[in-house]
């Protein structure tokens, strides 16, 4: 699992049924002005979002990493893109 901010595991089977995920820490995780929601581990799935292991190894997640959870409007803080297992945030 994820342990340091940026951190990234997957894509796995089994969390999510039968849907791959990737579970990660977003780059602001540990920052003290981080919401709390923003420190904990999280992940998204495929469907809807695509995953992309890269010929280096690394991982580029489309489309973005949104901001919130579900149905929940409560930011974490943090939103923006995984390309080449590089984060940028938008």
């Amino acid at each position: 699992m994820p342990e340091q901010p940026g951190d990234y595991c997957g894509p796995v089977t089994g969390y999510t049924g039968d849907k791959p995920a990737v579970f990660f820490l977003k780059p602001h995780a540990r920052n003290p002005e981080t919401p709390p929601r923003g420190k904990s581990v999280q992940h998204v799935v495929s469907p809807p979002h695509v995953f992309t292991e890269e010929d280096d190894g690394t991982l580029t997640i489309s489309a973005s990493i949104a901001d919130t959870a579900g149905a929940s409007t409560e930011s974490d803080g943090w939103h923006g893109f995984l390309e080449r297992g590089i984060w940028r945030q938008v």
